[in-house]
């Protein structure tokens, strides 16, 4: 048992790119029969309603938080790394314009926390409807910044709607996609917790 609990804050560097859609099947993929993460919630309960299987448990990992931050990865985000005990998902579109903003984050926490706070990092790439062109901008930030740092959502229409995501619905790139994050944080989880 760890001695302050483990934050794992998913943060954005904008509006509109699926923190919270993103935090709440991490919290179905990371939850076990030994328990279920805390939640925290910028957005006064959507969270919730977002949840695949609802938040009903009937163990919570005391020594897990899962926060859903919002849009505040070079704010609340960035200053919230201080703690060794907070890992980070930053959620960015996967498109040029996304990559160049997260690619700025990283670039302050490289600057703030050294290659120990990029350690703590993963940045996840929602990706919309259409083909979009960042697979050498996507590199450039592997090159820089760490293999492995970065990985990519596909775009799924099961989980652009609101209310509860329908699991059952999504792709199996998607189910991928998913399950390659929560094993990335898993990993994460481990170190820490060694």
């Amino acid at each position: 048992m760890s001695l302050s609990p483990l934050r794992i804050v998913l943060s954005s560097t904008a509006g509109g790119v699926g923190t919270t859609t993103l935090t709440a099947l991490l919290f179905d993929l990371l939850s076990t029969p030994a328990g279920v993460p805390s939640l925290g919630d910028h957005t006064s309960g959507y969270l919730g309603a977002r949840l695949p299987r609802g938040d009903d448990a009937e163990v919570i990992d005391a020594d897990l938080l899962l926060h859903d931050l919002g849009p505040h990865a070079d704010g609340e985000g960035l200053d919230l790394l201080e703690s060794p005990t907070t890992l980070a998902v930053l959620v960015t579109a996967n498109t040029p314009l996304g990559l160049l903003a997260v690619t700025g984050v990283l670039e302050a926490i490289r600057k703030r926390y050294g290659q120990a706070g990029l350690a703590r990092v993963t940045v996840v790439c929602t990706s919309t409807f259409g083909r979009p062109r960042t697979r050498a901008l996507i590199e450039t930030v592997h090159t820089s910044y760490g293999r492995g740092i970065i990985l990519v959502m596909p775009h799924d229409p099961a989980l652009a709607g609101p209310g509860r995501i329908a699991t059952h619905r999504l792709h199996r790139r998607t189910l991928a996609a998913g399950d390659l994050v929560a094993r990335r944080i898993r990993s994460l989880i481990g170190l820490y917790r060694r």
